[in-house]
């Protein structure tokens, strides 16, 4: 007997706050912060150094780890002593100018080694804190999956070699999740671009970095911009048939609705190998399926050439965009498996 399962795409996005663990006869807790000389927020800042004051005593844990912006190639000198960190500026900071300091895991505990996780400061050089955003996701443009630790750099300039050769203004890394965001913006427009720094020089010097960008300049207090990162030397994966035993008889159907209008590429995935491609265009039937767990994307073809391909930063050419569907598909002897599309690429 035949059965038939309908699935409507729905596409979420959640956000998670982490909780530290409680308790217990062992330290777990990261170093907390008690206060800082200047304070935190200080406007018409005139110090060369700043000091943060800790409950218990601290040790660097990467000193790599302190991000100044607007960027500076010079970052200030550290110097621990017992519970306090000294962080000194060694050229002169910008007029009339918000600075924020991050400074996440660049500090421990010197008992325990527990690792301070979060730890910010602000404060301008003018008579009051800039205080508009730009903020974001980053995601990888072949697999659709955030990506963390990405540099997205703000830039006055839009020329064909700005990853090249140029520093940005702002700068931050993107998180665990993809997200990332500009705090300490005065009013302004920007262009935006991405890239996995792998010779942390913040320029594109490696064929097979990962780089993206954003096509129109964004004034700031923008959010919910997309970046996706692409290699440009990246190709599309090849399809890998199934073997199939010949004695065997338990296929079921897949059959997706509703597709949109513009040339799209499905790709059908089994144990993340790509085992179907086709271009479809209103319903797409795919039979004779061996029965399992599958995975299922869809690609904006906007060449028409039937795969997925990657982008080009000189040329401003993004990588064809690719979205998934959320759910893991469970194909099942004798069953049609119906999914209507419902979200436009």
């Amino acid at each position: 007997m035949k059965h038939t399962i309908y699935i409507c795409i729905f596409f979420l996005c959640s956000c998670a706050n982490v909780i530290a663990p409680n308790g217990g006869p062992k330290d777990i807790n990261a170093p907390q912060l008690l206060e800082t000389f200047p304070i935190n927020n200080t406007s018409s800042f005139n110090n060369s150094n700043i000091i943060f004051v800790f409950d218990e005593n601290i040790e660097l844990n990467d000193a790599n780890n302190i991000l100044i912006s607007p960027y500076s190639k010079k970052t200030p000198k550290i110097d621990v002593k017992k519970n306090e960190l000294k962080l000194e500026f060694e050229e002169k900071l910008l007029s009339n100018t918000t600075y924020f300091l991050s400074l996440n895991d660049l500090i421990k505990d010197i008992n325990e080694g527990n690792i301070l996780n979060e730890l910010n400061y602000m404060f301008s050089t003018g008579d009051k804190i800039d205080s508009l955003t730009i903020s974001g996701t980053v995601i990888d443009a072949k697999s659709s999956e955030p990506l963390s630790s990405v540099w997205i750099g703000l830039y006055k300039s839009n020329n064909d070699s700005v990853l090249y050769k140029e520093d940005p203004i702002y700068i931050v890394k993107s998180r665990k999740n993809g997200k990332f965001s500009f705090s300490n913006l005065s009013n302004e427009s920007f262009y935006i671009y991405a890239i996995d720094d792998l010779d942390n020089n913040l320029k594109f010097s490696i064929p097979n970095e990962k780089v993206g960008f954003y096509n129109e300049k964004v004034l700031s207090q923008t959010k919910g911009i997309e970046i996706r990162l692409f290699d440009e030397t990246a190709i599309a994966d090849s399809v890998k048939q199934i073997s199939i035993d010949s004695l065997a008889n338990s296929f079921g159907k897949l059959i997706i609705d509703s597709l949109p209008k513009t040339p799209t590429i499905i790709e059908l995935i089994k144990d993340n190998n790509i085992v179907y491609r086709k271009s479809g265009i209103n319903i797409l039937y795919i039979d004779s399926l061996k029965a399992g767990i599958y995975s299922l994307r869809f690609i904006d073809d906007k060449n028409e050439n039937g795969i997925w391909d990657s982008g080009n930063l000189i040329n401003k050419i993004p990588a064809e965009k690719v979205i998934l569907y959320p759910n893991e598909i469970t194909i099942r002897e004798n069953w049609d498996i119906v999914v209507e599309w419902q979200s436009n690429l």
